[in-house]
């Protein structure tokens, strides 16, 4: 593989040397970009009220990431923590997953296991770019958007008459994904498809069910797998079909159907007679549908969003003997969880003057689940049904005080059908004392209802006690932020965040008798910290860096306790672009600093530490023919970090191992094609 990569990039740039005139690199290095998170309309970053990050498809792609986790381990608000089964989970500046919102187009992800989304099972195929907003949107977005969002967006356009491309990536480390996308446009309508397909299997299976002796600091000997990252197979098709009534009105349909399948290998037992291992299989089923309207004439702009979304879930348990090579007919068992979201939003706004614009709405959510787990026992019809709904006015008044200075006032009243209806007001500011200058900042409430499952869950079996609770009541949360930033010149931008996020009411997991659990308010939860960024291009380079120094909650009530731990995160990226050859450099560095965590055990403080880490990838590209070809060769995680250590005792999540925190699959190098005609 080493000896393919040398000689390949020897290719890159002999081949470059020809100065092909016509050939241009993919990569662009121009910041302007429009966004629409906690917008109404596509607004220029630099003017939007909020402080948005964009990922671009460019930066996506020049990584070689294939999936939303990947792609988001550029921003230093964000931390992803991998489990074996549970997937990749998101934190964003401290805030747990249960608070950031995963959107596409503005529609909610469903399926949270755990109050969080896999991250690994949003891929990154027909992305236009990757929308982050940090702090409380829970007046656009409603609940789980208490933290931030993360939104999205697609690309729905096809280039000329019509469009096909094919991107193959192929990783040292057993992964594979390929993707086909085709377009058409005829008239007024323009249609696209989409399929998927992506593999990973690092190891051969009798490699999964290695195990070993681990020695933890205070002595204890802990048997766990020694390769944890379970093999993942994922397919996926989709469709986009758009009807543009003008240059500004349209109406959207879109559907994606995708499967993900894993299977835990269970260790070797019972080696001496009939030996067996007890295997578990995962599917995931996700049906996304879609239907969007837009139209604006005059100072009126109206927007109609109607979307289905389907999540399937289905755990089996079985066992499996090495000497038949079979699965014991009678020792199987299967868990399932099914989950339904019908989600309406109708947003009108109007310019009333050239100072005063009004904008306003109505949401509607309904989400339902059942399965083995879920248990209502008010519903007398079917107890493993649940569901509850909201209806959510909510209206924004932003008004232009000056050519420096406008501000926004926003509210949204949610009217639940568990909970008490809750208003959730923000206020936001954006001032530019001059051209150079730009601060930007507000206060906004968020607020989050319990999920159905943390309602009406109930696992209970040989591993597991964990109970719902019918008593719980909603998180709400104060977040006020300011950022400013300085512009010299289009070369130059430097920026600075502060910020502090309260959370009341938390909702965790509570051990109320040994080893039996319940969601519970249990605590408040604070976080605070700075960000400071600097973004520098001169020519055909560029250079990115951002830090996010953090003070989180540690919720212990001890003399002995301090009351924040300080998390420290970097992230550094260094592009090259020359358009006359068409080859591009992108170099990312992203520093992960300890994770401190503190326990109360028999009146003593414990301190938890998750070890720090760093990740650096690198890579090439070089496009042909006119920018229809192009070759992207790099290395992922270049340093080889695959888990570091976590002192004290205690796993890092449900299914992770004691003393074990796992970063990722290793160092791994990849090979990308695209091709598009």
């Amino acid at each position: 593989m080493m000896r393919y990569c040398f000689l390949l990039f020897l290719f890159f740039v002999g081949f470059s040397l020809k100065g092909q005139e016509e050939d241009t690199f993919a990569y662009s290095i121009d910041l302007d970009e429009f966004v629409i998170s906690a917008q109404y309309e596509p607004t220029h970053y630099k003017e939007a009220i909020y402080k948005v990050e964009v990922i671009s498809t460019e930066q996506i792609l020049s990584r070689g990431a294939v999936s939303l986790e990947q792609a988001l381990q550029i921003s230093p608000a964000i931390r992803i923590t991998q489990d074996p089964i549970l997937g990749a989970v998101v934190t964003m500046r401290g805030v747990q997953s249960s608070n950031v919102a995963i959107l596409v187009d503005g529609v909610p992800v469903i399926g949270r296991l755990n109050g969080a989304i896999d991250l690994s099972q949003i891929s990154m195929q027909n992305v236009e770019r990757i929308e982050l907003v940090e702090g409380a949107l829970s007046n656009f977005y409603g609940s789980n958007a208490a933290g931030g969002v993360v939104n999205i967006i697609t690309k729905k356009s096809v280039k000329g008459k019509g469009d096909v491309s094919i991107r193959s990536q192929l990783e040292s480390i057993g992964q594979q994904n390929h993707e086909i996308n085709f377009g058409a446009s005829f008239g007024k309508w323009m249609a696209r498809a989409h399929a998927r397909y992506f593999d990973f299997q690092q190891f051969e299976e009798d490699s999964f069910r290695v195990v070993e002796q681990i020695e933890l600091e205070d002595g204890t000997q802990i048997t766990q797998s020694k390769y944890p990252l379970n093999p993942k197979q994922q397919k996926s098709v989709g469709t986009v079909l758009r009807y543009n009534i003008d240059d500004q009105s349209s109406i959207v349909f879109k559907a994606d159907y995708n499967v993900e399948d894993v299977q835990d290998f269970g260790a070797k037992r019972r080696l001496q007679f009939n030996p067996y291992a007890q295997e578990q299989f995962f599917n995931t089923v996700r049906g996304d549908f879609s239907l969007n309207a837009k139209k604006k004439w005059n100072e009126w702009y109206v927007e109609l969003t109607s979307a289905y979304n389907r999540y399937d879930r289905i755990t089996e348990e079985k066992r499996y003997y090495f000497d038949s090579m079979s699965f014991d007919p009678i020792l199987q068992s299967a868990d399932t969880s099914h989950f339904n979201n019908f989600f309406n939003r109708l947003v009108i706004s109007k310019a009333i003057n050239n100072k005063l614009s009004v904008n306003g709405g109505l949401n509607y959510t309904k989400e339902s689940a059942y399965g083995d787990r879920i248990i209502d026992r008010n519903n007398v019809q079917d107890s493993t049904r649940a569901s509850f709904s909201e209806w959510a006015p909510f209206v924004d008044l932003q008004y232009k005080v000056s050519d420096a200075f406008k501000a926004s006032l926003s509210t949204r009243y949610s009217i639940h059908s568990v909970y008490d209806a809750q208003w959730t007001p923000a206020v936001q500011f954006f001032y530019t004392p001059s051209e150079k200058w730009t601060l930007r900042g507000g206060y906004a409430q968020g607020y989050r209802s319990p999920s159905l499952k943390e309602l009406y869950l109930e696992f209970v079996d040989v591993n597991h006690n964990i109970i719902g609770n019918l008593n719980l009541q909603p998180e709400i949360s104060h977040d006020i932020q300011a950022t400013l930033s300085y512009e010299p010149n289009k070369s130059w931008n430097l920026s600075l965040n502060v910020y502090q996020t309260n959370i009341e009411n938390r909702i965790s997991l509570f051990e109320y008798e040994s080893l039996k659990f319940q969601y519970e308010n249990v605590d408040a939860y604070q976080v605070r910290g700075i960000q400071p960024s600097i973004k520098w291009s001169i020519g055909v380079l560029q250079f990115n860096s951002a830090a996010s120094v953090g003070f989180w909650s540690t919720n212990i009530e001890s003399d002995s306790a301090p009351k924040y731990g300080r998390v420290f995160d970097w992230n550094n990226a260094l592009f090259f672009a020359h358009e006359a050859s068409g080859i591009g450099v992108s170099l990312n560095h992203r520093m992960v600093g300890d994770q401190p965590g503190f326990i109360l055990n028999n009146n003593d403080v414990e301190v938890q530490t998750l070890e720090g880490y760093n990740l650096v990838d690198v890579s090439v590209q070089r496009s042909f023919w006119k920018n229809k070809l192009a070759l992207n060769l790099g290395v992922k995680n270049l340093i080889g970090i695959d888990n570091t250590n976590v002192s004290g005792s205690g796993a890092t999540g449900p299914h992770s191992a004691s003393g074990r925190n796992i970063v990722s699959p290793g160092r791994s190098y990849f090979l990308q094609m695209s091709l598009g005609i």
